[in-house]
């Protein structure tokens, strides 16, 4: 079947799978630069979010609410520019796709069908950004989201590319530290991998050049010798291989580090998995995400991976995750190597080339 076909059954379950409800939010009936977010007891890092994205030009912000427990909820009602969706299913569950779609959709989630339903239902047409709530977003200095919005325009793009950059502390002692606190700190020192993680292409997905910084750790905590009960366990795991591309260690790929944050949604756009659509992402604009994988609320979001199995594989990157901690807090671990880098400026990201502004 054609794209047509494919694109036009994939609308319809949409629409069959959408049972999204508006139930609460002041700003349902207002216009602006719209935001997009699925969430789940996020309480942790939404002060922050709000703040960091408000002052990127975001004026809406659209919360789907997985039934949080953590006080998300309360929180968000009381902003005057959030709305707040409900569904009655949950972020692992499933659903139904004809054969034909299998090659575009490999494992559908209604997490796909979920980020598709927002753009639907509160930016068809328009420009939006969808990321999650540990992903701050970095623009070049004084730019703001409708900025980039106008640019892409004027390059004829219907999205801009992201590169996830894991965030990490100094050494396993500063993690803990930030698990006491109830709220992410932006700006305690936060370090990320000072590699190339990407290379834009024209007409592509951007091409992977470096796995990124999970990938090292566990390539580096498995060739250690002192933690050879890590490489014991995990030699043969199935997320371990698909991450030790780094440092010689031969595989496939390693977890996604590609996203498109910014999008012109139109009726034929859908998503392919949780980072990527089937629109043209820009050629000469890449946008830092700042991925706070290793905050302080770490340990409890894995503990809900597992005991859920919701994720991709099973969590089992959250089970490989959570020996890997192990390991590394009966010595005090280090995160850092050679080439770690401090959180700047957009323009400092550049120079490792995991920005890119023309």
């Amino acid at each position: 079947m054609g794209d047509g076909f494919q694109e036009k059954t994939l609308f319809s379950l949409r629409e069959k799978y959408n049972d999204l409800q508006i139930v609460a939010g002041s700003a349902a009936d207002t216009s602006g630069f719209t935001l997009l977010a699925v969430l789940r007891n996020e309480m942790y890092f939404l002060p922050e979010f709000l703040d960091h994205y408000r002052r990127l030009g975001i004026e809406k912000f659209v919360f789907l609410n997985d039934r949080s427990t953590d006080g998300s909820f309360e929180y968000l009602v009381q902003q005057p520019d959030t709305v707040i969706v409900e569904s009655g299913r949950t972020y692992g569950d499933t659903f139904d796709i004809p054969q034909s779609l299998g090659r575009r959709i490999k494992r559908p989630r209604i997490l796909y069908l979920w980020r598709a339903m927002l753009h639907d239902m509160f930016a068809p047409g328009d420009w939006a950004v969808q990321v999650d709530l540990d992903e701050f977003v970095r623009l070049p200095d004084g730019l703001t989201f409708p900025d980039i919005a106008e640019r892409l325009e004027r390059q004829r793009a219907d999205a801009a590319w992201g590169v996830m950059l894991d965030l990490y502390p100094r050494d396993i002692a500063a993690l803990l530290e930030h698990e006491r606190t109830k709220a992410l700190d932006a700006s305690a020192p936060w370090y990320y991998d000072g590699e190339q993680h990407l290379r834009l292409r024209p007409g592509k997905a951007p091409k992977k050049t470096y796995s990124g910084a999970r990938a090292r750790l566990y390539a580096a905590y498995e060739a250690d010798r002192q933690y050879s009960r890590l490489g014991a366990k995990m030699r043969n795991h199935p997320v371990l291989k698909s991450m030790r591309k780094w440092a010689g260690i031969r595989s496939r790929g390693s977890n996604a580090l590609h996203k498109t944050v910014l999008i012109k949604w139109s009726e034929d756009s859908y998503y392919r998995n949780s980072h990527e659509t089937n629109r043209s992402g820009s050629k000469n604009i890449l946008l830092p995400i700042q991925h706070f994988r290793f905050a302080g609320n770490l340990r409890q979001k894995l503990s809900m991976g597992l005991e859920e199995k919701s994720y991709h594989l099973g969590s089992a990157d959250h089970r490989v995750l959570s020996e890997l901690l192990q390991i590394m807090g009966e010595k005090n671990g280090s995160f850092l190597y050679r080439n770690s880098r401090p959180i700047g400026t957009f323009a400092a990201f550049a120079e490792t080339r995991n920005a890119v502004w023309r």
